[in-house]
């Protein structure tokens, strides 16, 4: 994304984004105002969103050409799709563009300013904030150039140790609300701390970065942690996952001899049998099985010489964490430049989509595309190779790669195809363009997806009877059902809409089309906010009343559109008289009656 322009970003895409409850839910934030201090830099918008806690939820939108490319936000959520509080950002930016405030990004900013002064601000930000010292102390790097052609890392263990004591969660946090924070407040905290090792390592001074994970996870192992948290937070899982990965890349990179190998060995099978209390599986297995292979493992050194088959690597079993190996092995030997050792073992250990890119990064671009359109046989795969080319102003090659990729029936079809499609229609091929768009609605119907169609499509009245015709014939239990229920809807084809919501028990289904066809099919619409309501009230499902009553409420409207209110407010009295024990129901009821 360039200059001031934004890409293009509807509430549909949104919409997309979000699962329904979500998008709801972010939409009333929106109303009541809880979105403030919308800043954008560059292509990153920032906003805080009053939530339910004291201090406000920090949201973070990253744009690309293409549209949004990644958001985050300080809350705990994580069940699919966007968070409320991204929802709310992101309808505020379309809504009411004007309460953007535009900002220069800090890399700009600070780009011409003096070094002294900004020194001085950095002195001055420690000051006011003492527990950054730590953090600043321990990014501080020292050049050692007695050779002139390598970096050393210095680091103080003391202050890692200490930060990382600092991020455990403390006693007396132990609240629900206050554990989910405590543990995403300590993931973050320890990432920003093994970035110190990758730093390290990015300089190969694995022996650095083996002294800081070491004087991590020593903090981890001797305290009593894993009491205090919820054991439903990916992050703190993501993070320990982290830890493993980065041990097995110093432990790959450091010059260690045998028997420092089998010290590293024993110490992380110690560490391992301690977080296993906590994971309740193996967190550093793969690290102990890296420090016992090394470098000079007969099966490692047959790989790297290209006398293994592709394939053979792990022989008949691969272990389930041979992946991490494979990847610390091929990161290590990439950064020292020693490249066929990389390609050999990358095909000895069935890495298509690694090979593919090495040689793309070698710049043997027809090698490249012709090895992934052979050998490659996931959409993902074939998206991240495509990717690469295009980084690497390979664009035609890029779309021939990402072409093939449309035939391929797997996971992430749909998103290799937005992706082609977009990028197609950046390169002007019209033809690849529908082909893609087609491909993307196939793979994930959507309504987004089917106007992408119409968009692009010369012929639109030719294209969307097929497109209708598909989702007809699409099995009605699919994820895709809720998705597929907007694009009828759009359409006004309200019998095939009404047809899926009676298919399923999904209420993100329903809902829509009962909104939608009020007017037009006001006696189905009352008949089925009615079966929705039913069992909440007569079961006594006391917390759910709510729900019964905003069903009935949608009755309530059908009925004025069918001139039957008479009937449905003596269908509620009746209602409310049948279940008038119910202390809680009966006021809500009378206020429903007082409304219409």
């Amino acid at each position: 994304m360039s200059g001031e322009q934004w890409p293009t970003l509807t509430e549909a895409t949104v919409r997309e984004l979000a699962r329904s409850k979500s998008y709801d839910r972010g939409q009333s934030y929106y109303e009541r105002g809880a979105v403030s201090d919308v800043v954008r830099r560059g292509e990153t918008l920032r906003a805080d969103v009053e939530g339910s806690q004291y201090q406000p939820y920090t949201v973070t939108i990253e744009f690309d050409d293409a549209g949004v490319a990644r958001t985050d936000c300080s809350c705990p959520y994580d069940h699919g799709g966007i968070c409320k509080h991204r929802v709310a950002v992101l309808l505020t930016s379309i809504r009411e563009p004007d309460r953007v405030s535009t900002q220069q990004p800090i890399s700009e900013l600070i780009a011409d300013t003096n070094p002294e002064t900004l020194q001085n601000l950095l002195v001055e930000l420690v000051d006011r904030r003492p527990e950054v010292a730590d953090w600043v102390e321990t990014r501080l790097t020292t050049v050692d150039d007695e050779t002139d052609t390598t970096l050393s890392v210095s680091v103080n263990l003391d202050s890692i140790r200490r930060q990382a004591n600092h991020a455990l969660p403390k006693p007396g946090q132990r609240g629900h609300s206050d554990a989910y924070a405590e543990a995403e407040r300590m993931a973050k905290e320890l990432d920003a701390l093994i970035e110190q090792a990758r730093m390290a390592l990015e300089t190969e001074d694995g022996d650095t970065a083996l002294d800081v994970l070491a004087a991590i996870t020593d903090e981890l192992a001797d305290n009593r942690w894993a009491g205090l948290l919820p054991h439903d937070i990916p992050s703190v899982y993501e993070v320990l996952g982290d830890l493993n990965e980065t041990f097995i890349e110093a432990i790959l990179t450091a010059k260690l001899t045998e028997r420092e190998r089998d010290e590293w060995r024993e110490r992380l099978t110690e560490w391992d049998d301690q977080f296993r209390h906590f994971m309740g599986e193996s967190t550093f297995m793969a690290a102990v099985d890296a420090a016992e292979q090394g470098w000079n493992d007969e099966r490692v050194q047959q790989a790297m010489e290209g006398t293994l088959d592709e394939g053979a690597f792990w022989g008949d079993e691969t272990p389930w964490y041979g992946e991490d190996i494979v990847t610390a092995r091929l990161t290590v030997l990439e950064r020292e430049d020693r490249i066929e050792e990389y390609l050999n073992l990358a095909e000895a250990a069935a890495q298509p989509q690694a090979y593919a890119t090495m040689l793309v990064q070698q710049g043997r671009n027809e090698a490249a595309v012709d090895y992934a359109i052979e050998r490659l046989s996931t959409p993902g795969g074939v998206l991240e190779v495509a990717k690469t080319l295009r980084a690497h102003d390979q664009t035609q090659a890029a779309l021939r790669v990402a072409q093939h990729g449309l035939t391929l029936e797997e996971f992430r079809k749909d998103t290799l195809a937005e992706w082609l499609r977009d990028r197609a229609a950046s390169a002007g091929d019209r033809d690849l363009v529908l082909e893609a768009a087609v491909a993307a609605f196939e793979a994930s119907p959507s309504l987004r997806a089917y106007q992408a169609i119409e968009e692009h499509a010369d012929d639109w009245e030719s294209v969307r009877p097929d497109l209708l015709e598909f989702l007809r014939t699409q099995n009605p239990r699919d994820r895709t059902t809720a998705r597929s229920v907007e694009v009828f809807l759009h359409e006004g084809e309200y019998d095939e809409a009404i047809a899926l919501a009676e298919s399923t028990p999904q209420t993100s289904v329903i809902e829509p089309v009962v909104e939608a066809v009020v007017e037009e099919r006001p006696h189905w619409a009352i008949s089925t906010c009615k079966s929705q309501a039913e069992p909440i009230i007569e079961n006594g499902q006391h917390d759910s009343y709510g729900t019964a009553v905003r069903w009935l409420r949608r009755a309530g409207t059908a009925a004025q559109a069918a001139d039957e209110l008479d009937e449905w407010r003596e269908y509620v009295e009746t209602m409310r008289d049948n279940h008038y024990p119910k202390y809680k129901l009966r006021p809500m009821l009378d206020e429903l009656l007082e409304e219409f």
